[in-house]
């Protein structure tokens, strides 16, 4: 028979420890967020808007629970010791944690098992690697960047060394705008152009130790939708009347005529103005237009802008005022699973002679804003699926599919004239990785060797 006292006594110790535990949670980040200058909008906004996000993932409240799930297996020891000494807490620690412990372990590596039985003898070539002490400027010979989005870069240098080393010469550098939602102007205005702004610093920081391999960059901000409930994405923001309208481009303008002076206070090399926005382009032109002026009037370098591979390219009413015709390039090269090296240079010749029509329309060369691979079977069929939370614990991982797809696009789009060169997702600074994950990196994975070896191959042609 259920013992209600018992039961009452326990759920009350849960809900205590759950209470303290989110409140220590929430303390933490207002530590945190005091920590740091947000320029004009205040620390409390900035903490209540990452409470706010936090919230909306499920995964935080499960997380919470495990300061108590520690107690009570802690209780539990301690009271199986209490009755029968040392034989009772070692029965227990077996029974309760090291046998589960197994479990899950015997359980993670069955599934490894499963993910990982693809065969692939990759033969690494290190014959291309640059072993110098900076960028070997490739692009002074054929102008072709070649670039890489790299993200939580280490002040040791370890991932500019590794990346110069296999031939990157260009860094993409993306900082992220915050927007609540999709139809409505809450974009996040709150930027000074001095150190004490995290984000600011960090790009100086990062543009300084580059600069001593040769790296260029590019400064690509991308706006970061917080409600995307419905499928809804950063492309499909939409104004529900001109005032809003107003007040967004307001709002967006502010923030990129900050970024567009930090670039030509650097000495930045190419800036995007803006980044999978179909929506507010194709109803909005006339203010993209002045925009890009008004970028003009404080930034010297170069300009693009990341249209979605699907996006009517062709229609952009901005072009002929860019220097590149940027393309977030997630065209599907494949319709089958772990597809071979033919059917996926098949599918990039497919798309070649709508991007040569566009490139002859507008007379400027195409550049690929961004292009990756998942390392999974299906990485062909639709490179633009980002993996979920789950299936990056199941899905199966295909490190050659992954390299494939990168060695059609070289044996493809690279070689056309017309074409400006790549900024590949993604670079994360997470130290060595040995690459069993199904993610767009490339760390430890033979397709980090197969663009070295594109970049250095195609200019040696």
């Amino acid at each position: 028979m259920v013992n209600r006292k018992a039961v009452s006594k326990e759920l009350k110790t849960l809900v205590w420890w759950y209470v303290i535990t989110a409140f220590i949670i929430v303390v933490s980040l207002y530590g945190l967020v005091f920590l740091y200058d947000f320029g004009n909008e205040s620390n409390f906004n900035i903490w209540l808007q990452l409470l706010e996000n936090l919230s909306r993932f499920t995964v935080i409240y499960f997380l919470t629970l495990i300061p108590y799930l520690i107690f009570v297996l802690v209780r539990s020891l301690i009271r199986d010791f209490r009755k029968n000494q040392f034989r009772g807490f070692a029965r227990g620690f077996a029974l309760k944690l090291l046998t589960p412990s197994l479990v899950i372990w015997g359980s993670l590596q069955l599934i490894d098992g499963y993910r990982l039985n693809e065969k692939f003898d990759y033969q690494w070539d290190r014959t291309i690697e640059n072993q110098s002490p900076g960028i070997r400027h490739f692009y002074n010979t054929d102008e072709k960047q070649r670039g890489i989005h790299a993200f939580d870069l280490l002040e040791d240098t370890a991932d500019l060394d590794t990346l110069k080393r296999h031939n990157f010469e260009w860094l993409t550098l993306v900082p992220y705008i915050s927007q609540e939602e999709y139809d409505e102007p809450t974009i996040k205005v709150s930027f000074l152009k001095n150190d004490s702004v995290p984000r600011f610093g960090n790009l100086r920081k990062i543009k300084a130790l580059s600069a001593e391999y040769g790296f260029s960059i590019m400064l690509k901000p991308h706006i970061w939708l917080s409600n995307t409930s419905g499928g809804i994405w950063r492309s499909d923001i939409e104004m529900k009347s001109e005032a809003d309208w107003e007040k967004w481009f307001d709002s967006y303008e502010k923030v990129i005529l900050d970024y567009a002076r930090l670039a030509e206070e650097l000495g930045i090399e190419l800036f995007c103005i803006g980044t999978e926005l179909k929506t507010p382009v194709m109803q909005q032109p006339e203010r993209w237009l002045a925009l890009i002026n008004k970028v003009r009037s404080v930034y010297s370098g170069k300009l693009t802008y990341g249209a979605n591979w699907d996006a009517k390219v062709e229609d952009f009413p901005f072009w002929d005022q860019l220097d590149f015709i940027g393309i977030q390039a997630y065209f599907p090269i494949a319709e089958s699973r772990y597809p071979d090296l033919e059917e996926l240079e098949q599918g990039w010749t497919n798309h070649l002679p709508k991007l040569k029509a566009i490139h002859k329309r507008f007379n400027k060369p195409i550049l690929f804003t961004e292009l990756g691979y998942k390392s999974t079977p299906n990485a062909g069929i639709a490179p633009w699926e980002w993996n979920s939370f789950q299936n990056r614990f199941y899905r199966k991982i295909s490190k050659k599919t992954q390299a494939l797809c990168y060695q059609a696009f070289f044996n493809t789009v690279w070689k056309e004239d017309w074409f400006a060169g790549v900024h590949i997702w993604q670079w994360q600074s997470r130290g060595n990785s040995m690459g069993d994950n199904n993610s767009f990196g490339t760390q430890g994975k033979p397709a980090l060797n197969v663009i070295a070896r594109g970049f250095y191959q195609n200019e040696e042609e």
